[in-house]
C-alpha cells in the first residue's frame, strides 16, 4: 500500500504530472490517452517550446539558502513539541497537540487530533494502517501498486521530537521476508516530499536480535516455527546525514548488526512543499513514516504471518515514554478502497512496448514518472537533461549527488528489492510469453521448518492497471501476478509463462507441458513490475541486478546510458537469461508450438498473425 502517492494524487489529480505518474511509472503509457495531446503537437513545435503548465521547470537544487538556517528551524519545531510533551508529563499541557506545534507541511486535514497518549493506552490496531497479503479478486481490486504476495504495514504519523527513541515492539513472523524501515534522520539535502526522495533506514529480518530465550526464525538453520519469536528495535530520532550515522544505510546489502537504527521524523520537502500549482504549497515541513512488510507469509498463518501487530511507543532520554496518535480512518479507507477490473479494447502494443524494448531499473518513483512523460509524449521536449535536472531539484536525486542522493533505492521502496520495470499491452486472440531462468529460492510458505540459502529471498512479476486515477485518488490496480514458487521450472530454473485472457488461452499451456499460464484480465494495458529480492550473502549471487551490477548507466536518462545493460529484449545482457525475455503472438501461432515446448524455441515476436 502507498500511502504516499495516494495523497499526492490528491493533489495532481488534475495536472499532466499525475497522468505521468500513473501512466507512465514504468515509463510507458495508455496510446488512446494521448489522442487528444497529439492534437496539439503541431501548435506546440511552431511554439518551439516547453508550455510552463504541462511541464514544471526544475527549481534550483538545493532549495534553502542556508543550511544551518534550515537545521536550525527544525529544531525549534523539535524543542516545540519536546515542550509540550514534558508539560503534559507534568500535568500543565493537554494531551491535544496544537496545529500549530505540527510540522508545516503536514496535511492537518487528513491527519487529525493529534494528542499525546500512553502507551498502555492505545493498541496496536489504532497505531497501523493495513494492506494484506490475499490472492487477486478482479471484482474487487486493490490499488496503489501492490505485491498482492505481501503484507503492508504503514505507521504514517511518525513523530517524536530529536532524541526521543521510537521502540517497535513485535514478534517475528512466519513469511518468506520482514523488514522495519523508518524514514531518514533530518538532513536537509535529503528531500522528502511526499512519495519522492530518499529512502529509508532499514534493518532486516536476519540482522534482528531476538530478546533473550526467543528465536530469530529468518536466520539459516534457525527454526521458523519456533513459539517464542520475540524482537525489540528502536529507532533514535537524529539530525544529520543518514549514510554518516548508520553503518547500514549503504548500498547494495543494507546490513548491518544490532537492532538500533538513526532515524527521523521531522522532515525537509523542498520546493513543491511550499510552491503551487506543482507541489501542494502547505510548507516545506512534513512528519515521518515506519514501514513493515511480510513477503510471502506461509499459507496457514494469514496475510499477518501467525504473529500480533507490532507495538509502537516513544520514550525520551529519561525512560519516560509516551507516543502521538492521529485520526486517519479516512486516509486509511481511500488507500484500501477496492474497485472491479476495468474491461478495455484489445490493443497491440506501441513501439516503446514492442519486440526490442527490454526492461527499466527504477530509480525512483519521481524519476520514472519523468522519463515516461519524456517518452511517451515527444511533444513536451522533455530531454534527458531535464529529468536529471528536475529529479535533482524536486527529489533531491541523481548520480552525481552524494549519497544517499544517489542511491538507486528511493522514498517508499523495499531497500532489499531491486524493481525492474515494462508496460505491455494485449491484443485480441493474443498471448505474450516470458522466458528465461529464475533464481533460486527458498521454499517457505508450507511451514518448512527452516529456510535454506539460495539466489534470491523472493522473485515476482506483478501487472498493474495503466489508467488514470478514479475521482477519490485510487489508482494502480492489480491485475495479475505470479511469484516464484508458483512458476514452472525445468532442471536448469528456465520457465516460460504465458499471459492470456481465459478466453484466449493455449491449448498447450498447462503444467504437463511445462507452462504456467497467468490470467491477463480484462484491462489491455499494464505496467509489468519484477521484484527482485536479495539479503546478502545468503540470498544473493553473482547475477543479482543491484547496484553492483545494475547502476545508473541502465537508466535512460543517464549521462553514461547504455541500454545493453538490461534495455534490450534478448538474454545478451549484463544477466544473461536471468532478465526475462518478452514474446508476442497469436494464440493460434502459439499452439503450434504443441506439448513438447522448449523456451529457446518460441518465437520472439509476431504481432502481424
Amino acid at each position: 500500500m502507498n500511502c504516499l502517492r495516494n495523497r499526492f494524487v490528491k493533489i495532481a489529480l488534475t495536472t499532466v504530472l499525475s497522468l505521468g505518474l500513473y501512466l507512465l511509472a514504468a515509463n510507458f503509457s495508455h496510446r488512446g490517452n494521448l489522442v487528444e495531446a497529439n492534437s496539439q503537437s503541431q501548435l506546440i513545435a511552431q511554439a518551439n517550446r516547453r508550455p510552463s503548465w504541462l511541464a514544471p521547470s526544475p527549481p534550483k537544487f538545493p532549495y534553502f539558502r542556508d543550511r544551518k538556517v534550515v537545521i536550525a528551524k527544525a529544531q525549534k519545531i523539535s524543542d516545540g513539541l519536546e515542550a509540550h510533551i514534558k508539560a503534559w508529563f507534568a500535568g500543565k499541557a493537554p494531551p491535544g497537540i496544537p496545529n500549530t506545534l505540527i510540522p508545516k507541511g503536514v496535511d492537518t486535514k487528513e491527519f487529525r487530533n493529534f494528542r499525546l497518549v500512553k502507551p498502555e493506552e492505545i493498541t496496536p490496531e489504532q497505531q497501523w494502517a493495513v494492506r494484506p497479503a490475499e490472492k487477486i479478486n478482479l471484482k474487487a481490486t486493490r490499488g496503489f501498486f501492490p505485491d498482492p504476495n505481501a503484507t503492508y504495514l504503514v505507521l504514517p504519523n511518525l513523530l517524536a521530537p530529536f532524541g526521543s527513541k521510537v521502540i517497535v515492539e513485535g514478534e517475528f513472523p512466519h513469511a518468506r521476508f520482514f523488514d522495519i524501515q523508518a524514514t531518514p534522520s533530518f538532513h536537509p539535502e535529503a528531500y522528502r516530499y511526499r512519495g519522492f526522495g530518499v529512502g529509508e533506514v532499514p534493518i532486516v529480518d536476519v540482522d534482528i536480535d531476538p530478546l533473550p530465550g526467543n528465536v530469530n526464525p529468518f536466520r539459516v538453520d534457525a527454526n521458523r516455527n519456533a513459539t517464542k519469536r520475540k524482537y525489540r528495535v528502536t529507532f533514535d530520532m537524529a539530525i544529520g546525514n543518514p549514510v554518516d550515522l548508520n553503518p547500514v544505510f549503504r548500498p547494495p546489502h543494507y546490513r548491518a548488526p544490532g537492532n538500533n537504527r538513526m532515524g527521523g521524523s521531522i522532515l525537509y520537502q523542498g520546493p513543491w512543499g511550499e510552491t503551487k500549482p506543482w507541489g501542494h504549497g502547505l510548507g516545506v515541513w512534513d512528519m515521518g513514516q515506519i514501514w513493515i512488510r511480510y513477503y510471502a507469509p506461509d499459507k496457514a498463518k494469514g496475510s499477518l504471518g501467525g504473529v500480533a501487530l507490532p507495538k509502537v511507543y516513544y520514550q525520551f532520554p529519561d525512560g519516560r515514554k509516551y507516543y502521538i496518535q492521529a485520526d486517519f480512518e479516512g486516509w486509511e479507507n481511500r488507500s484500501n478502497r477496492r474497485i472491479a477490473a476495468k474491461w478495455t479494447a484489445p490493443e497491440d502494443p506501441t513501439k516503446h512496448k514492442g519486440a526490442k524494448t527490454g526492461w527499466f531499473k527504477k530509480f525512483g518513483i519521481f524519476r520514472a514518472i519523468v522519463e515516461g512523460m519524456a517518452l511517451e509524449v515527444p511533444w513536451l521536449n522533455l530531454d534527458q537533461e531535464y529529468v536529471r535536472d528536475l529529479d535533482l531539484g524536486v527529489a533531491g536525486r541523481g548520480e552525481d549527488m552524494p549519497p544517499p542522493g544517489n542511491f538507486s533505492v528511493a522514498a517508499t521502496e523495499c531497500n532489499y528489492i531491486n524493481y525492474l520495470l515494462r508496460g505491455m499491452s494485449l491484443g485480441r486472440d493474443k498471448v505474450a510469453v516470458l522466458t528465461g531462468k529464475l533464481p533460486t529460492t527458498p521454499r517457505t510458505r508450507n511451514g518448512e521448518a527452516v529456510m535454506k540459502k539460495a539466489q534470491a529471498r523472493y522473485w515476482s512479476i506483478t501487472a498493474t492497471d495503466t489508467a488514470l486515477p478514479e475521482p477519490d485518488g485510487f489508482v494502480g490496480a492489480v491485475l495479475h501476478s505470479v511469484m516464484d514458487d508458483e512458476i514452472i521450472t525445468d532442471a536448469q530454473q528456465r520457465y516460460a509463462i504465458v499471459l492470456s485472457r481465459a478466453e484466449d488461452r493455449p491449448k498447450n499451456a498447462t503444467a504437463s507441458n511445462g507452462v504456467t499460464w497467468v490470467n491477463w484480465g480484462p484491462t489491455t494495458n499494464v505496467t509489468w513490475t519484477l521484484r527482485w529480492m536479495s539479503v546478502y550473502p545468503n540470498w544473493d549471487f553473482g547475477l543479482t541486478p543491484d547496484d553492483r551490477k545494475i547502476g545508473w548507466a541502465s537508466d535512460w536518462a543517464s549521462k553514461r546510458y547504455d541500454p545493453s545493460i538490461i534495455g534490450q529484449n534478448s538474454h545478451n545482457g549484463v544477466l544473461g537469461e536471468y532478465l526475462p525475455e518478452i514474446h508476442y503472438m497469436t494464440k493460434a501461432r502459439f499452439e503450434k508450438l504443441g506439448n513438447s515446448l522448449k523456451p529457446d524455441k518460441i518465437p520472439i515476436w509476431e504481432d502481424n498473425d
